[in-house]
C-alpha cells in the first residue's frame, strides 16, 4: 500500500466473522436510543439525516456535536458491552465512549471532518453494507508543516493492514489479520510557494472490519463516508473514543 504523510491508520478487514457482524447489526438496529440530532447550520436549526446513539462509561462524560449537547446513555446493552470488550482486547486500549452512526442506505453520509486532537486513539467497527471510506490530507496543515521544514522532510507514512504492528497493536488471533490548521500567509516575495501534493486515499470498509486511527492522524488528515446512491442496504458504525472529563 502507498504511503500517507503523517498518518497512522490500521485496517483489520476481518476483525470479526460475517455471521457475527450480521448478528451485531440486527441487535444494534433494534436499540431504542437511536435519534436524529438537531444541528445549527448558518444560524438555522436542521435535523440531521443520520441517526446516532451515544454511550459513555462515566456519567461525568458529556459531548457536544455540532454545537449541540449529545443525548448520552450510560447503561450499556449487553451487545454493546460485548463489542467494546472485543475491541479493547484486540488493541489493549480502554475506551470510555462509543458513538453509533446509522447509515440507512447510500444516501446517508458523513462529510469531510476530523476528530479533536484529544482523541489519541480512535477505533471504528463497521457492520452492514460495505461503504467507501476516504481520507484526505489537510492542505492548510500540510502547508504549515512545510513552512517549518525542509522540502526533503515532507514525506510519506503508510496505511497498514496490520501486517506491521502499530504502537497500539491489535493482538494476533488465528481467525483474523492482524490534528492543526493554519492559513498560509503570502509575503511580498515574487517567488511562488512550492506546490505540495495533497494526498487522498480511499478503500472499502467491509462488514466486520476495524479501522484504528492514532498518532497525528487527526492533525493532518480528514475523513468521510461519501454518498453512494447505489447502496440500498444499511450500515452501522461504532466509533470508540477516549473522552476527557472536563472538571
Amino acid at each position: 500500500m502507498k504511503d500517507m504523510s503523517d498518518c497512522e491508520v490500521y485496517y483489520v478487514p476481518s476483525f470479526i466473522s460475517e455471521k457475527k457482524a450480521e448478528d451485531w447489526y440486527e441487535e444494534l438496529l433494534s436499540l431504542e436510543t437511536w435519534y436524529q440530532p438537531k444541528l445549527k447550520v448558518y444560524g438555522r436549526e436542521v435535523i440531521q439525516s443520520r441517526k446516532i446513539a451515544a454511550y459513555a462509561t462515566d456519567p461525568n462524560l458529556t459531548l457536544k456535536y455540532s454545537g449541540q449537547v449529545v443525548d448520552m446513555n450510560y447503561e450499556y446493552p449487553q451487545v454493546l458491552r460485548e463489542i467494546q470488550d472485543q475491541v479493547e482486547d484486540k488493541l489493549g486500549v480502554k475506551f470510555n465512549h462509543v458513538m453509533l452512526n446509522l447509515y440507512e442506505d447510500g444516501t446517508i453520509y458523513i462529510g469531510n471532518h476530523r476528530d479533536t486532537p484529544e482523541n489519541k486513539v480512535i477505533a471504528s467497527v463497521s457492520l452492514g453494507a460495505p461503504r467507501t471510506f476516504i481520507m484526505t490530507q489537510d492542505p492548510k496543515a500540510q502547508r504549515r508543516k512545510a513552512d517549518h521544514a525542509s522540502p526533503s522532510s515532507v514525506g510519506n507514512v503508510e496505511l497498514r493492514d496490520l501486517t506491521s504492528r502499530p504502537r497500539t497493536s491489535p493482538r494476533s488471533e488465528s481467525s483474523s489479520s492482524r490534528k492543526c490548521p493554519a492559513d498560509y500567509q503570502e509575503t511580498e516575495s515574487t517567488e511562488e510557494p512550492p506546490q505540495l501534493f495533497v494526498a487522498r486515499k480511499s478503500w472499502i470498509l467491509a462488514p466486520g472490519s476495524l479501522v484504528v486511527m492514532q498518532g497525528e492522524t487527526q492533525k493532518y488528515w480528514k475523513h468521510e463516508i461519501p454518498k453512494e446512491p447505489k447502496v440500498k442496504e444499511g450500515r452501522i458504525s461504532l466509533t470508540f473514543r477516549q473522552l476527557v472529563v472536563v472538571s
